[in-house]
């Protein structure tokens, strides 16, 4: 099958990126795959992973002439047996318009990694045009559903991640509360790193938090954890390209935390409990297909610092099991996830 997966804006060190090398690599076994990149990635690593029997095509500037130019041109050239695969609702939206005005029948498929509320990114509305719809999460599903799409044209694939067969964490402990930070380094907006730092803050006893991810907050961050006077504790690694290594044999953390407002599937959570690291998060949507409360983490309720502080006392009270916090995302590993993924193609191949 032809496959042609279609991608908005990617920076190249997000969890979307890692699912995209996994899953074209192994469909590219069995079908003719490419890639459209309407923008230019920061960092451009991934795409040296993907299989070179995929072809990528990209825009050559970041405007907005040159996106919409190389996508009337892909869905203009395209022929009927071909299919596209689009993770973004507003390119879902010109596709299914070009596809009407000039009559074309080849099948769009939408691929969302985003939740579809709580967010200002785009109009879920026009997730609706697409004839088939995968779905990383079962919260996505639910919200697919809440559109007005029939069960019957969701799939629900989750997102995968590699069987890790290392060494499981050790939790620290001493009486310090150790916590870990994989992500972008965001004060407000989706991150919403503020209520982890008010956190820390508010908690009694002694705590650290280690926090891996490129920063383009101009300071914002740093000005915020001086004015709470927390600057001590917080240690800042910048973007790491295997985080897990030095937080693992180094920093042996009780939890990684997430205080997202929004999330698709938060892979991260994944790779800390592959780790055996358990895991502190808001209840952002998102997060219920991956956190099993008490047994791989604990869910505080978003805006409320106080019971995130009293979640961080409960993760110093319990000692979780690594190999159970292990176990738990089992049905996220690769072999799980690409028989999924297969029957999910298949399907379109019915159409």
């Amino acid at each position: 099958m032809k496959l042609n997966f279609v991608c908005p804006e990617l920076s190249g060190n997000g969890g979307t990126e890692t699912v995209l090398v996994k899953a074209l690599n192994h469909l590219s076994k069995n079908n003719q795959i490419k890639l459209y990149l309407t923008s230019i990635p920061e960092n451009r690593v991934w795409l040296s992973q993907m299989n070179p029997d995929i072809l990528i095509k990209e825009v050559k500037r970041n405007t907005k002439f040159d996106k919409m130019t190389l996508l009337l041109k892909t869905f203009l050239s395209a022929k009927n047996d071909e299919c596209f695969v689009i993770l973004g609702a507003t390119i879902i939206k010109l596709a299914a318009f070009v596809r009407k005005i000039f009559l074309k029948k080849w099948p769009i498929v939408s691929w969302i990694h985003y939740s579809l509320i709580n967010q200002d990114i785009f109009d879920p509305k026009n997730i609706k045009l697409a004839d088939r719809h995968w779905a990383i999460s079962t919260p996505i599903k639910h919200q697919l559903m809440d559109l007005g799409i029939p069960e019957s044209k969701i799939y629900l694939i989750l997102n995968p991640v590699s069987q890790y067969n290392g060494s499981l964490n050790i939790s620290n402990q001493s009486s310090m509360l150790r916590l870990v930070y994989v992500g972008k380094i965001m004060l407000h907006g989706q991150k919403n790193l503020i209520e982890l730092f008010d956190g820390v803050s508010k908690y009694p006893k002694e705590i650290h938090v280690d926090l891996f991810g490129a920063d383009n907050s101009n300071g914002e961050v740093f000005n915020y954890i001086e004015k709470l006077k927390i600057t001590e504790k917080c240690t800042f690694h910048g973007w790491q390209k295997n985080p897990w290594k030095k937080i693992i044999n180094e920093i042996h953390p009780n939890a990684l935390a997430l205080t997202s407002k929004y999330e698709g599937l938060p892979m991260v959570m994944i790779e800390a409990m592959e780790r055996g690291i358990p895991c502190l998060v808001a209840d952002f949507s998102g997060y219920e297909d991956v956190l099993i409360e008490k047994v791989n983490g604990f869910v505080y309720r978003s805006d409320s610092t106080s019971d995130l502080v009293d979640k961080m006392h409960l993760l110093k009270e319990n000692i979780f099991s690594a190999d159970l916090v292990h176990k738990s995302v089992k049905k996220f590993e690769d072999p799980e996830y690409f028989e999924r993924l297969d029957q999910a193609v298949n399907e379109i191949g019915e159409l």
